[in-house]
């Protein structure tokens, strides 16, 4: 690497790094997030975490200190998000879906559950697209509860047989924690 590799690196970049990331990488992952999932998203609202397991534990812990005690999941879905939510010391709330995607109206009889995790664009383990009607009704009960949506976009990009599914991300109170796990 020697003087080759160095040319490019900025002083600052060689001290401690900001925390939520390195500037730069937040001004060009909010650029792709943008063009690539239509999302709408400032540099500084967006933080680089080490992973989605990061995300959502760094997000339950937030949630639990706002007084929060329950988070509904995905069921069936990725058993390494119930267990997070869990180590976080929130209650994972399973919530069905179908071929529409995510049971919205059992998430409203969830009602100790104002906070959901979802994979709206591939859903693990079915492969379920959660559909427009579902999407917008995800989106009325985050408003209407003040709540808040994590969604999983961890493969949303990887599509063959039709165009890549927008984030969620453009509705209120959603945050997206996608990376590859």
């Amino acid at each position: 690497m020697g003087r080759h590799g160095a040319r490019g690196d900025h002083r600052a970049d060689l001290g401690y790094p900001d925390a939520a990331g390195l500037p730069r990488l937040r001004r060009q992952l909010t650029a792709y997030l943008a063009r690539g999932r239509g999302a709408r998203v400032d540099p500084g609202q967006l933080i680089v975490c080490a992973g989605t397991l990061d995300a959502v534990m760094r997000l339950c812990r937030s949630l639990r200190a706002a007084g929060r005690t329950h988070v509904a999941v995905e069921d069936p879905g990725w058993t390494q998000l119930h267990l997070t939510v869990a180590a976080a010391g929130l209650t994972p709330v399973a919530i069905p879906g179908d071929e529409d995607g995510l049971r919205v109206d059992l998430l409203h009889q969830a009602t100790a559950a104002r906070a959901v995790i979802v994979a709206p664009a591939h859903q693990f383990p079915t492969g379920v697209v959660l559909a427009p009607a579902r999407r917008a009704e995800l989106a009325d009960w985050a408003r209407e509860v003040d709540g808040l949506v994590m969604e999983d976009d961890y493969d949303a990009e990887f599509r063959y047989d039709r165009h890549p599914v927008g984030a969620l991300q453009g509705s209120r109170r959603t945050m997206s924690p996608c990376s590859a796990r």
